[in-house]
């Protein structure tokens, strides 16, 4: 359970990775949203998913915000993993017709076999069974355990969000189903893209890793504008322009959809990956485009 709620939350970071090439936004990763048709104050937190929970009072004005709303929403109910662990497994296996062997060269399956064995002490012979995908979330829990080493699945910042609401007996909403979330993973690319990604990005893991110590210190700092400009960084194994939309546009172009309502029937604490917040397409500048006055909350 410990390992699919950390892979869950993996998921989500990977669909927060792929930033716009434009942003304005930056200062403080909460920011409140108010005017137009609000009768209160709603408040949009970007996260970075794997930070302790306890990173939640570090961060001005948070807690303070958060005891204001009438509920919590985040991009999926975290609350209850099971119904999300038993979809999992139905998907992350390989179909029985299809091998490794069939997507690879001989070369470049003994280059992967090899380079896993090293990374995470497992290779093809082992979780072979598995689809790609599945295997990058593995080779990517493994990079941010160097950096969250007492990683507790039941302590974990977006979870604490909503463990805090309730608390005082507050709903807790989620913008998408488990279904939304296991697409992006599992059903934009096919298994020949996944396989193809999961070799690019073990050929270029050095360049990869170095990017995520910068990226966590850009949001220490509350510097979006910066966060933004590392991630772009990772040009070596690079997403279409449709995986990309699937990934970032197109989740916060349907969130745009339910947020207002939302925020105007109860005020809403709103926790997201902090890779949805700034850029054109971004959540803050399309809560300004649509009438709301958008203020950060300075660190």
């Amino acid at each position: 359970m410990k390992k699919s709620i950390v892979l869950f939350l993996l998921m989500v970071i990977t669909g927060s990775l792929y930033a716009q090439t434009e942003t304005s936004k930056s200062g403080s990763v909460l920011w409140k949203i108010s005017g137009k048709d609000l009768s209160k104050p709603s408040y949009l937190l970007g996260t970075l998913h794997l930070k302790p929970g306890e990173y939640l009072d570090s961060i001005s004005g948070a807690i303070a915000a958060l005891q204001s709303c009438e509920q919590a929403v985040g991009e999926v109910n975290m609350l209850d993993m099971s119904q999300w662990q038993m979809q999992m497994k139905q998907v992350m296996q390989m179909p029985p017709d299809t091998t490794y062997q069939m997507l690879y060269s001989d070369d470049d399956y003994q280059f992967v076999n090899e380079k896993l064995t090293s990374l995470i002490g497992l290779g093809l012979d082992k979780i072979g069974r598995l689809k790609p995908a599945d295997i990058q979330l593995a080779i990517m829990a493994k990079a941010y355990l160097k950096y969250f080493p007492n990683i507790n699945p039941t302590n974990i910042l977006d979870l604490r969000v909503q463990l805090e609401a309730t608390k005082d007996q507050k709903p807790v909403l989620g913008l998408e189903t488990v279904d939304d979330q296991l697409y992006l993973i599992f059903g934009i690319m096919d298994l020949q893209r996944q396989a193809d990604i999961l070799l690019c990005s073990l050929k270029n893991i050095d360049q990869l890793m170095a990017l995520i110590p910068e990226q966590i210190s850009c949001y220490d700092r509350g510097d979006l504008d910066k966060l933004y400009q590392q991630m772009e960084e990772d040009g070596n194994c690079p997403p279409t322009p449709s995986e990309k939309d699937a990934l970032n546009k197109d989740r916060n172009n349907a969130w745009m959809l339910k947020l207002p309502e939302i925020m105007r029937e109860k005020s809403s604490f709103i926790a997201v990956g902090a890779g949805h917040l700034a850029g054109e397409e971004g959540l803050l500048n399309q809560l300004e485009n649509a009438g709301y006055t958008v203020e950060a909350v300075m660190q």
